[in-house]
């Protein structure tokens, strides 16, 4: 069977840049290295197995390793895939420290086991500041990583299927994660936070969902959907871990269903005027909270995989 192959390569130095790139068929691969300020960046893949990514010496980069690069402030990008085996791998470096550095929207639909892979500064170098991240994935197996350094960020992560896995380090304050998990079971939420005034807030439907989270500093929040009326977090045998290390963070923890698990662990790093919040409606739960200085850790800092 005969296959179709379609490439664009964009390197791009300018102060203001408008582009829309429109692909079909299966294995199209879009290299972006992209600098200046003011980029508007559109790209659509419809197929399969198709890839954004990087530039490396001049020369197409690996798959799901070298990330497409976009230097400057006030860019935006927005990727649409359509199909299965797709991937996104995007790296930003904003230079400034103030105002909007960057609007990123990334959807995906039409079929199984698609990643997106961001890095916002991650190398310390430079500040990224006021980053929008929007990412939408429809279907199963689908994977999310983010890796941000800078304040005032916001993450936003809406995927439905099974199997899914969403995973997030934040290097600074003032950051917000939303997740939502929809229509299905077996997913999974790794986040580790460094840095004051953080937030992290998902909800979920599904049985078997696994939440890790880690907070360090003070003025953190973490809240599991259902605690507050309105919101919805329904399915059995989910295992919500978190950890705040420091002074004046909350957990707020909603579920509904059986044989759920959550341990909560606060101040196991020194800090005071913490406050966990748990509400669970079914049968058969488990609840251990600890708070305290003295109290050990309920378990290891996240670690994720590099991304680059």
């Amino acid at each position: 069977m005969k296959t179709t192959r379609s490439l664009a390569k964009i390197t791009i130095a300018m102060l203001t840049l408008v582009m829309s790139v429109g692909v079909g068929a299966v294995d199209n691969s879009i290299y972006i290295d992209q600098a200046g300020d003011n980029a508007v960046i559109n790209i659509t893949q419809d197929g399969t197995g198709n890839t954004v990514k990087g530039i490396v010496n001049g020369a197409p980069g690996v798959k799901g390793q070298d990330a497409a690069t976009l230097t400057g402030s006030n860019s935006q990008i927005s990727v649409n895939q359509v199909g299965a085996g797709n991937t996104l791998s995007l790296g930003v470096n904003a230079t400034v420290a103030t105002g909007v550095s960057a609007n990123i929207n990334y959807s995906v639909s039409g079929g199984n086991n698609n990643t997106a892979l961001i890095d916002v500064n991650a190398s310390g170098q430079g500040t990224a500041s006021n980053i929008q991240i929007d990412v939408t994935q429809t279907g199963g197996s689908a994977n999310f990583k983010a890796d941000v350094q800078g304040s005032g960020n916001t993450i936003s992560v809406t995927t439905a299927g099974q199997g899914d896995d969403v995973q997030s380090k934040i290097r600074d304050s003032n950051t917000s994660t939303n997740v939502s998990l929809s229509t299905g079971g077996q997913n999974t939420i790794y986040t580790d936070q460094a840095g004051g005034s953080n937030s992290i807030g998902i909800n979920a439907d599904g049985i078997a969902n696994y939440y890790n989270i880690q907070q360090n500093g003070s003025g953190n929040t973490f809240s599991l959907g259902g605690y507050t009326s309105g919101d919805a977090s329904v399915g059995n045998d989910n295992t919500v871990k978190v950890v705040q290390n420091g002074s004046n963070n909350s957990a707020n923890v909603g579920l509904t269903g059986s044989s759920n698990w959550v341990g909560i662990n606060q101040g196991a790093g020194g800090g005071s005027t913490n406050d966990a919040n748990i509400k669970v409606s079914g049968n058969s739960n488990i609840v251990n909270i600890s708070q305290g200085a003295s109290v050990p850790l309920l378990n290891a800092p996240v670690t994720l995989p590099a991304i680059r």
